[in-house]
């Protein structure tokens, strides 16, 4: 279970944009500053600038609040979901269908498939050198990089 999930301590905040940088901001209220984080695509289309008022909800973490929720000076209200997808939760994929195009492509010494989100990493030789393999969840070999 990670932080997002049960026991995150949410936290408020009310004050005004005293700085800004990239995705996150600093928000200067009566708590004093501080840091709040959009994440990358949570600040698409939010053009925050020092003086702006703001109301932030957000998970509270040791060095900045998660913003779930922020409300503009103007009214408009923008909702963000911080879940992210566990690094396991990878589409179905079977590790032999990887192996048979490496083989099938001539490398031998193979090793066992590394699992990436999208694709298969195989060690391999050919021709007397050694490479990287990539292979595709559906069988097709993406690149080879000299090892």
């Amino acid at each position: 279970m990670n932080s997002h999930q049960q026991g995150a301590e949410l936290r408020d905040a009310v004050g005004t944009v005293w700085a800004v940088f990239g995705h996150r901001f600093v928000i200067e209220g009566q708590d004093g500053r501080l840091l709040a984080d959009l994440g990358p695509k949570g600040a698409e289309g939010i053009a925050l600038k020092a003086g702006d008022s703001v109301a932030i909800r957000g998970e509270a973490r040791p060095s900045e609040i998660k913003v779930t929720s922020i409300t503009l000076a103007d009214g408009t209200v923008r909702n963000f979901d911080w879940t992210k997808r566990h690094k396991d939760d990878h589409a179905a994929a079977d590790p032999a269908a990887a192996i048979a195009a490496v083989t099938a492509a001539g490398y031998t010494d193979l090793s066992e498939p590394r699992r990436k989100p999208k694709h298969f990493e195989i060690a391999g030789s050919k021709d007397g050198s050694r490479f990287d393999v990539h292979v595709e969840i559906d069988g097709t070999i993406r690149k080879a990089k000299a090892a």
